[in-house]
């Protein structure tokens, strides 16, 4: 499940997670973006242990616009992700849920692409355990303290195809996911 930030307290939750996760691996810490949608993971047992953020690309930082302006075109409706961080307690049950998310966001907002910056580690799972095409767009870039990798990820693809077998993930997490409304 996921819950979209509404409260004050929502806020310095999503933050909270954000900031043990990353300082833990080394991370510059950011704070939520304005203009962007901030969303809490949940696990099974109904706690946050982890968080995701959307932002539409016309609201993206300026090193974000310049490192993308060559790939993003005109009949590419984009957004950024950012701030994918999960609790160790909570690795291997809500990385799933947070690429569900995104699938889901972008379909009920008429994303065709987003963009961002990727552990390596993320982009290589991404592409062969979940089949989720992300595109490495230049190279390796120092960013927030790690190396990471500009990727383009192709999620209309996805949710255009939702039943293909490679999806399985996704339909079997999206049919026992009770989501919280993605909101505006």
């Amino acid at each position: 499940m996921y819950k979209q930030v509404e409260t004050v307290q929502e806020l310095a939750k999503f933050h909270e997670i954000k900031e043990t996760v990353w300082t833990s691996m080394g991370f510059e810490m950011e704070y939520a973006k304005e203009g962007s949608a901030q969303f809490l993971l949940l696990a099974d047992d109904g706690e946050a242990g982890g968080t995701f953020e959307m932002t539409p690309f016309s609201k993206s930082s300026a090193y974000m616009k310049s490192l993308f302006q060559d790939v993003v075109t005109e009949d590419m409706k984009v957004m950024e992700v950012d701030s994918l961080a999960v609790l160790p307690k909570y690795r291997g049950q809500l990385g799933q849920k947070g690429i569900c998310l995104m699938i889901d966001y972008a379909e009920k907002h008429g994303y065709t692409h987003a963009i961002g910056v990727a552990d390596p580690t993320f982009f290589k799972f991404i592409n062969t355990k979940y089949q989720v095409k992300a595109t490495q767009t230049k190279d390796i870039v120092f960013y927030k303290g790690a190396d990471a990798i500009p990727t383009l990820f192709h999620l209309k693809d996805v949710y255009d195809n939702k039943h293909d077998p490679k999806y399985s993930w996704y339909n079997s997490s999206s049919s026992n996911q009770v989501k919280v409304e993605v909101g505006g």
